[in-house]
């Protein structure tokens, strides 16, 4: 008989049929839950109601809404909702303050979503400073802080990095920012839903929907700490921004949201809204400290795993520095990620690595199913040394 701890905090029966006998693609996307496909149905059949459905629209976006704020240990009013996490982190920028001259700071690992708006930038006078990777793939709080002086006006930062899967330290950061008057600004697209998040030091925190929130494509969430960064306006408006459009001085000046609503735009994706509403409580059903636990140790196991099959795990294996994914060097990443889904492991593979990502709906035997799967593709593909990301 199984272990009860060696199974899946999910039941097999609440994903659809057809997923992989080893699903580990949670890093790019989660599979497909029933629940947040009821979800879904449920929110689209409301339009039937006329002006009833919208009530019911509304409740269903609110207790969204709500269900993120206690997963991410926040307030409901934090809390915004657009359409994907670029859409986010473009208004961040576009509206942030700076001078020519002044700084932002990101580093190597971070992804186009949070560095490409700052880029943009660049042309009209704001220096955006990257922060390298060491030799051997490390990334130091201590090198991030270095590169920050007295014109440094942000710090975007994702909690987790999708290259290597390394945990960034938010207290560390966030603490040493916050002394120095700079905003941290958080994407926790690799990290919420998946291990306990603290968003004590961060201003604005971005994150996509359909991946460690177990939800589907199509959602943008933003936490706004109003504490740590007063009267923000976001670079992007709408009509849903404004908490009243129909004020007789409303082409004087912009009646903005008090709340996180203010990054809202237009017409909301309700349907999705609510998947992700599905996705969320599913997390908080099983338990964030039950998810980050089991999730760990399912790491730990693939991480040992890997290095014993002699490959260049990149993944830091401290568990404090990691949450669900574990990263390996191959100059054949996407052969190599197709040759293991030809034997029903599904992983992520590219730039000459390989990611495995391990959430509620994997166990201990999905551990030795991905090793047994590498060890034998590796048979058929050569190792060779790779630098690049």
């Amino acid at each position: 008989m199984q272990n009860p701890s060696d199974a899946p905090l999910l039941d097999p029966d609440e994903l659809y049929e057809g997923v992989a006998t080893t699903y580990l693609y949670t890093g790019a996307h989660s599979p497909a839950l029933r629940v947040v496909g009821s979800a879904l149905d449920a929110a689209y059949r409301a339009k039937n109601k006329g002006e009833f459905g919208r009530d019911i629209l509304a409740a269903t976006e609110l207790a969204t809404r709500t269900s993120i704020a206690e997963l991410a240990g926040r307030s409901v009013d934090e809390v915004g909702l657009l359409g994907d996490a670029s859409t986010a982190w473009s208004a961040i920028a576009n509206g942030w303050e700076w001078k020519p001259g002044d700084n932002i700071v990101i580093n190597e690992y971070e992804h186009p979503a949070v560095f490409a708006p700052w880029l943009r930038l660049r042309q009209y006078g704001l220096e955006v400073r990257v922060v390298p990777k060491r030799d051997d793939w490390e990334m130091t709080s201590a090198s991030i802080l270095a590169a920050c002086d007295e014109r440094t006006v942000a710090l975007p930062i994702s909690h987790v990095g999708y290259v290597t899967g390394l945990r960034h330290d938010l207290g560390e950061i966030g603490k040493a920012a916050k002394a120095a008057g700079i905003p941290m600004l958080v994407d926790v697209s690799h990290s919420l839903g998946v291990v306990d998040v603290d968003l004590e030091y961060a201003a604005l925190t971005v994150s996509a929907s359909y991946k460690w929130m177990l939800g589907p494509y199509g959602v943008g969430v933003v936490l706004w700490n109003r504490d740590r960064l007063p009267d923000f306006r976001p670079g992007a408006v709408g009509w849903r921004s404004l908490s009243n459009i129909f004020t007789e001085d409303r082409f004087d000046e912009l009646n903005w949201n008090l709340d996180g609503t203010r990054f809202q735009m237009g017409a909301p994706a309700f349907a999705e809204i609510a998947g992700l509403g599905a996705g969320v409580d599913t997390i908080l059903r099983l338990g964030i400290g039950n998810v980050e636990r089991h999730a760990l140790r399912l790491v730990e196991r693939a991480h040992a795993g890997l290095r014993d099959l002699g490959l260049d795990v990149i993944t830091p294996a401290d568990p404090a520095r990691h949450a669900g994914s574990v990263a390996f060097l191959h100059p054949a990443g996407e052969v190599f990620a197709r040759k293991l889904g030809e034997r029903d492991v599904l992983v992520w593979g590219g730039d000459g690595r390989i990611r495995a990502s391990f959430h509620v709906m994997n166990s201990d035997a999905d551990v030795t199913r991905l090793l047994e799967a590498v060890s034998d593709v590796l048979t058929e593909l050569p190792r060779e040394e790779v630098s690049h990301v």
